[in-house]
């Protein structure tokens, strides 16, 4: 009898770790960017589920990810600080502004890096998205793209070693913000001064 049950017990390990090796490499498969473990500043972030409440409207958090590993390519480095998937009724001047009442977007807070002492064009802050509904977005949107203080302006061009650091806007068309589970962020190659390729294209896939 032990030894049937000792045969059985081998046989259902065999099966579990089949079954998580075929997990493991499905995840691979599916491409999704690495991840750290849970970061320090988790408790100051409003969470997901809650709305927050501004003079520019009301606007609740669906999704995060702020766990990502930097990307290293060979001439810059792009760390995803945090992705937000988010929903807002607008009220007052930022309403005016939008033209609209609510919004449903997808935010990227990133910081890019020249890592090269070369002049370089990078379009980081003008890439895509395409989410796990199959919605592509060409362009971020230019009314919302903020910057920090000490950032110049986010446009394509990097100076030897310059760092640029802001956030793009994605306003979702045909999807709803809580259907959202993963999107991919596309990034054309890096250019020199003679408008040759840098490198290859970056897409970078969030799990939400």
């Amino acid at each position: 009898m032990k030894k049937v049950l000792s045969l059985f017990l081998i046989g259902l390990l065999v099966v579990v770790l089949a079954a998580c090796t075929s997990d493991d490499k499905k995840a691979n498969e599916e491409g999704f960017a690495e991840e750290t473990e849970e970061r320090e500043d988790e408790d100051s972030l409003i969470p997901v589920g809650e709305t927050a409440e501004t003079e520019g409207g009301s606007f609740t958090y669906h999704a995060r990810n702020n766990r990502l590993k930097p990307i290293e390519t060979d001439s810059f480095t792009i760390n995803v600080d945090k992705v937000s998937v988010m929903s807002g009724k607008l009220a007052g001047g930022f309403k005016d502004y939008m033209g609209q009442d609510e919004i449903k977007y997808i935010q990227f807070d990133l910081e890019v890096e020249n890592k090269t002492s070369d002049s370089l064009n990078f379009e980081a802050y003008q890439a895509s998205i395409v989410t796990n509904t199959g919605e592509e977005i060409a362009a971020p949107d230019s009314r919302l793209t903020t910057k920090s203080e000490d950032t110049g302006e986010l446009n394509e061009k990097y100076t030897g070693g310059e760092k640029k650091q802001g956030a793009i806007f994605f306003l979702l068309e045909e999807t709803k913000a809580e259907d959202v589970e993963w999107v991919q962020i596309n990034m054309k190659a890096p250019i020199d001064e003679n408008n040759e390729k840098v490198g290859e294209d970056v897409k970078i896939k969030v799990k939400l």
